[in-house]
């Protein structure tokens, strides 16, 4: 019954015209007020139990606040007031926030209390945000029937933007739980090819069709392809570029490669070079190749992967005469993976020279981001082993050090790796070798080194599951570890355990340990910014201290205590983010604090915005990104505490090992 009313609620109230929403109760936000900052600290300390006498206070920016906390807070013990809330609180903004919240928690149970909330909303007034927003938290928590009967729903009007929006977010949050339903998809590829739709609902069903490349819909490729022609909202062509490349129908091709040709926006052309792998190496090889001579290092590097995993040995002579007249170390790098993985086994003599070649690269390369390239491409020969082991492990700087470790995985499970080691005996005794080696570095206390060798040794095709005492190693190295500034090093050696001992250890969440400072705060408005000055030029980004104030208030400590000068831009993936903030330089830094997820309803729905990085829930610290896109699966997962409002020509381009020179907050 629950279900056919809902269908019904859904299906016939569209026929209302909504009147112009009013909402006289007015928050006001005001962060130098004693009450709110208790209500944020609160939320901050994870105590649900002082939340609740705001939750009931008859002061609206109160109400306001705690029910926004408790998107963060996320405390079983809050979900009956918050389903009463968004029942029966005057505010509109306050059910919304309520209906983000309920979302938040993504339990099964709460499908009932949202169905009967959407029923119970105002139906003269239904194309409410809280509407659309009660859709989305079903799609967070829902089951496959429901799934159903939101995707039968086809009659909402172009102007039904929350209800539209709210749909589309629902059966794309249903997507990222790995349920679909056909009606579903159906109607996400209506959406996208009405030009008449929200452009936020269209970027939804554009997002949606990118993100789940295992859904049926080569029966609208043509539809979907003619649409990719003419697209003028780059939003939506830069995810639909991926859904149509990455189906690998013949019938596409012509549309794919014209548009990887001439497109000016490389995100379009990125998210079109990572899905045609699956098409015959000769039909993109020569427009492949001729990306090689882009001035875009993004296209470059996605372009040189691409033809290093497919091109022919016949290709070989072909790309290391590239490599050798390469004069940029990084590009040349590249060009020697792509020339030395199809150089067949047999030409011995040959792959010695180009090893030597890379070797003597490797040791006059002055920068640990051109010798981290150098050490990727000796990785594709078994015989650069010793070389790794020796110059690599053995590496004073962080980065090279990390990058070794980790190539280590692609030297153990290359096919000539495998040829070479074909008995078992011999394997075992390269396995040895490895693991003799990294239990040094599992001795030394580095963070780093730990992190990248637990996330190594969970690897099953290496083997290491049947080499004894390497827990205890682990183990060993854990203990070594600072509970708060090595915790994601931690969390590796944790799934590394459970993996090795077949057992299932339990990753304890950081306790509260850095509170607000409120003082970083006083004087911030909303013409504050932080101009972050890096190597290729200024981004000028909005703080949102509003929404995320315990993640503003830690970037403007950290910016004012010039931590930020001098770091590198360590982590760079083309058409999704830049990464920044590591003290060490290779991503596994941070200092000896944990901040709190802010996870408000703000969305990754644009690009610029700044984000935390984490290791789940409640582990940010110092590093934080940029996207260059809309990011729908980040929304609700990773605070959200910043919009670059001028610069985003700069955050494009940006490559990895560009520094930051200064970052300065404006307060006023």
């Amino acid at each position: 019954m629950r279900f056919f009313l809902l269908y019904l609620t859904i299906l016939f109230i569209y026929s209302c015209v909504p009147p112009i929403e009013q909402n006289d109760l007015d928050v006001n936000i005001d962060l130098t007020n004693v009450t709110q900052q208790n209500i944020i600290t609160a939320k901050d300390r994870r105590e649900a139990g002082a939340l609740i006498p705001f939750l009931n206070s008859k002061d609206v920016t109160e109400r306001y606040l705690a029910t926004e906390a408790a998107s963060s807070v996320q405390d079983e013990s809050l979900i009956p007031l918050l389903v009463s809330i968004l029942n029966s609180d005057p505010s509109e903004d306050i059910r919304y926030l309520a209906a983000f919240a309920l979302g938040q928690y993504g339990n099964p149970t709460l499908q009932n209390d949202l169905i009967a909330a959407f029923q119970l909303q105002d139906t003269a007034n239904y194309n409410t945000l809280t509407r659309g927003t009660i859709l989305e938290a079903i799609g967070k928590c829902g089951d496959q029937q429901t799934l159903d009967l939101i995707s039968e729903v086809s009659t909402y009007r172009s102007s039904d933007h929350h209800l539209l929006l709210g749909q589309a977010r629902a059966i794309y949050r249903y997507g990222l739980r790995n349920i679909y339903s056909p009606k579903g998809t159906k109607i996400m590829i209506e959406r996208v090819t009405d030009q008449r739709m929200p452009q936020s609902v269209r970027l939804m069903a554009a997002q949606y069709l990118a993100r789940n490349p295992g859904l049926d819909i080569n029966n609208s490729l043509d539809k979907l392809s003619d649409v990719l022609k003419f697209e003028e909202n780059e939003d939506i062509r830069i995810a639909l570029s991926g859904a149509v490349a990455s189906r690998g129908q013949t019938a596409q091709i012509p549309v794919v490669l014209n548009l990887l040709s001439s497109e000016t926006d490389y995100r379009v052309q990125s998210n079109i070079i990572r899905n045609i792998g699956s098409y015959d190496y000769a039909i993109y090889r020569d427009t492949v190749i001729g990306l090689l001579e882009s001035e875009n290092d993004h296209i470059f590097n996605l372009s040189a992967t691409l033809l290093q995993n497919n091109a022919p040995r016949q290709e070989a002579a072909f790309f290391l005469d590239k490599a050798r007249k390469a004069t940029n170390n990084q590009r040349k790098a590249k060009l020697y993976s792509i020339a030395l993985n199809v150089l067949p086994s047999r030409f011995i003599n040959t792959r010695k020279i180009v090893n030597d070649e890379i070797s003597v690269a490797f040791r006059n390369a002055t920068i640990d981001i051109e010798q981290a390239a150098y050490i990727n491409a000796l990785s594709l020969d078994p015989a650069n082993l010793l070389l790794i082991i020796n110059n690599g492990l053995g590496s004073p700087n962080h980065l090279v050090r990390t990058t070794s470790i980790n190539s280590l995985l692609t030297l153990m499970t290359n096919p000539k790796t495998l040829q070479i080691y074909r008995r078992p005996s011999t394997y075992d005794a390269l396995r040895e070798r490895v693991v003799n080696e990294l239990s040094k570095l599992l001795k030394s206390g580095d963070p780093g080194s730990i992190s990248a060798i637990a996330n190594l040794v969970r690897n099953e095709n290496c083997g290491f599951k049947q080499v004894v005492g390497l827990n205890l190693l682990i183990r060993s190295a854990m203990r070594k570890l600072d509970l708060l500034k090595d915790y994601e090093a931690r969390k590796e050696c944790l799934l590394s355990l459970n993996y090795l001992e077949d057992t299932t250890y339990v990753i304890d969440l950081p306790s509260f340990n850095h509170p607000i400072d409120w003082s970083n705060l006083t004087g911030l408005t909303d013409s504050s910014r932080a101009y972050i000055i890096t190597t290729k030029g200024q981004i000028e980004v909005k703080l949102f201290k509003n929404h995320a104030p315990g993640s503003v208030s830690n970037f403007v400590s950290l910016a004012q205590s010039n931590f930020f000068d001098g770091k590198t831009i360590h982590r760079v993936v083309p058409s999704f983010v830049i990464q920044a903030g590591c003290p060490r330089g290779d991503g596994y830094g941070s200092l000896d604090y944990t901040i709190r997820s802010e996870l408000g309803p703000k969305y990754y729905d644009a690009e610029g915005y700044v984000g935390m990085a984490s290791a789940g829930k409640d582990t940010e610290g110092t590093q934080w990104f940029i996207t260059h896109a809309p990011t729908p699966h980040l929304d609700g997962r990773y605070t959200i505490f910043g919009k670059v409002t001028s610069g985003m020509d700069i955050v494009h381009k940006i490559y990895q090992g560009d520094l930051i020179q200064d970052v300065r907050i404006l307060k006023y």
